[in-house]
C-alpha cells in the first residue's frame, strides 16, 4: 500500500502535468470574491488533486474546494493545488502544487512541486527524504553568500520594509534583500540558499502549510510576528496573521 506521502508526491506531480497543459497555451483569469486571481488551472489542479487523495480515506481541503466546517477534521489533506497564481499569470514561472497533511492542528507532511524547473521538495513527520537531505547538505558546505532575506514579488508591503531595517538590518547591516514567488521563498530557507523570510500579506493557511512542513524537517521555523509562537493550523478562519520565516542556524563552520 502507498504511503500517504507517495499519494501525496503522485498528485502533486499529476497537478503539475495539468497546470502545465493550461500555462502552454491562452488562459482567462478570472477574480474570485477576496479579489484572487483564479484559472482553470487551479480548478484542473484541484480535482486531481481531491481524487489522487481519495483512497485515503481522509477530508479534503482545497483553497478551491472548502467545505462547510472543518472542526471535527483532526486529521486531513490541505491543498494550494496552485501556489503563486499571480506568478502563474505574469508567466515568469515561479508557482507551485502544494499539498500538506495537518495532524493535530500541526502540519506533519508537505509536498511543494515546482512544475515549470520540475523539481520537488518533501518531507514527512519531522524527517526529510533522503534526495532531500542529500541537496540540503551539499548545497551548505559549498554556498557562501551575504545574510539573505526573502520578501515576495508580487506583495511586498512597507510593514515588510519596515521590520527588515528594524529588526534585521541593524544586526545584518549588509544584508541583501531578494524577491521570489511563490512557496518557493520557502523552499530556498529549507535548502539554505536564504535565512528570512518575512510575510506581512494576506496569506492563508494552505499558503503556507506544506512548507511549513518541509521547513520544520530542515532544522527551521515559521513564527508569528506578534508573539514569536508558529503558525496555527486548523483555525475557525483560514487567514495567517503576519509570520517570518527562518532557515534552521547554519554551522560556525559553514558561516560565510
Amino acid at each position: 500500500m502507498e504511503t500517504l506521502l507517495q499519494y501525496a508526491i503522485n498528485a502533486a506531480l499529476e497537478a503539475g502535468k495539468a497546470i502545465m497543459e493550461v500555462y502552454a497555451q491562452p488562459f482567462e483569469v478570472y477574480t474570485k470574491d477576496d479579489d484572487s486571481p483564479v484559472t482553470q488551472a487551479d480548478l484542473r489542479a484541484s480535482n486531481i488533486i481531491k481524487d489522487i487523495l481519495k483512497p485515503t480515506g481522509l477530508p479534503f481541503v482545497s483553497e478551491e474546494d472548502l467545505p462547510e466546517d472543518r472542526s471535527t477534521f483532526n486529521r486531513y489533506w490541505l491543498v494550494d493545488p496552485l501556489d503563486g497564481t499571480a506568478e502563474f499569470v505574469k508567466r515568469n514561472g515561479e508557482f507551485t502544487v502544494n499539498i500538506a497533511l495537518i495532524d493535530d492542528k500541526q502540519p506533519v507532511l508537505g509536498v511543494i512541486y515546482a512544475p515549470v524547473i520540475d523539481k520537488m521538495w518533501n518531507a514527512e513527520c519531522g524527517m526529510q527524504n533522503e534526495s532531500f537531505l542529500i541537496h540540503n547538505s551539499a548545497f551548505r558546505i559549498k554556498q557562501k553568500r551575504p545574510f539573505t532575506v526573502l520578501v515576495s514579488r508580487s506583495h511586498r508591503t512597507p510593514e515588510v520594509d519596515a521590520y527588515i531595517n528594524k529588526v534585521l538590518r541593524p544586526a545584518h547591516p549588509d544584508l541583501v534583500i531578494d524577491t521570489q514567488g511563490s512557496s518557493l521563498k520557502f523552499a530556498r530557507l529549507a535548502e539554505g540558499s536564504a535565512d528570512v523570510y518575512v510575510c506581512f500579506s494576506k496569506t492563508k493557511e494552505w499558503d503556507t502549510a506544506a512548507a511549513d512542513a518541509i521547513l520544520r524537517a530542515a532544522g527551521g521555523k515559521v513564527l508569528r510576528i506578534s508573539d514569536g509562537l508558529p503558525l496555527e493550523y486548523s483555525k475557525k478562519e483560514y487567514a495567517n496573521p503576519p509570520f517570518v520565516a527562518w532557515a534552521a542556524p547554519m554551522p560556525k563552520s559553514e558561516t560565510p
